[in-house]
């Protein structure tokens, strides 16, 4: 997980729940944030007992961040990164699918009326940076579509695909459905 990814999951979780997260500025400047990204030494490196301490104290700080209701669920974890991660997956409002429609509802609407040209675009400009999550969920959703009406015989290149952590782009979909019957025609 990027820096920027950790940034956008903090400024969309935003809730009562989990606005006393550090923010990962914090970590950063701390020196800390390998912790959440998982990219600390490895056990047998001499700098691991270190780092593993300073894990420890990471979460703690995360635990201390949260309500208690939600640090519970949190706390047979073993690092940062496993409570980060959680916290993320419950809390991030990436894929909310009621926050899209009402993106896309306050889109729609937005009509410049009595505002000057300048104030329109701008309002407008500010709604569609909210749009960014839109359109990941849209994209996820073309491959979806595009995944679905696939023949019968690229099946197993589909599960691959669905398999993944990360879904790949429609265009990356597309590039490995074409190479996978590309290899047909050859054999």
């Amino acid at each position: 997980m990027s820096e920027t990814e950790i940034s956008e999951i903090h400024s969309n979780t935003k809730s009562e729940e989990t606005s006393n997260i550090p923010q990962t500025g914090d970590l950063q400047r701390k020196g800390k944030i390998s912790h959440l990204l998982g990219t600390g030494p490895k056990k047998g490196d001499p700098k691991f007992a270190a780092w593993d301490e300073e894990d420890s104290m990471v979460m703690s700080w995360l635990w201390n961040s949260m309500l208690s209701e939600i640090s519970d669920t949190c706390m047979f974890l073993p690092t940062a990164q496993d409570i980060w991660t959680a916290i993320r997956q419950t809390y991030s409002k990436e894929g909310d699918a009621a926050l899209i429609y009402e993106i896309k509802t306050k889109i729609s609407a937005t009509k410049q009326g009595n505002l000057s040209v300048t104030q329109y675009a701008n309002l407008l400009q500010n709604l569609c940076e909210d749009a960014a999550t839109l359109k990941n969920f849209i994209e996820k959703d073309r491959v979806y579509d595009f995944l679905t009406g696939l023949n019968v015989e690229f099946d197993q290149v589909r599960v691959q695909i669905l398999g993944k952590e990360r879904l790949s782009s429609l265009n990356e979909t597309i590039s490995l459905i074409r190479t996978e019957e590309n290899r047909r025609e050859v054999m």
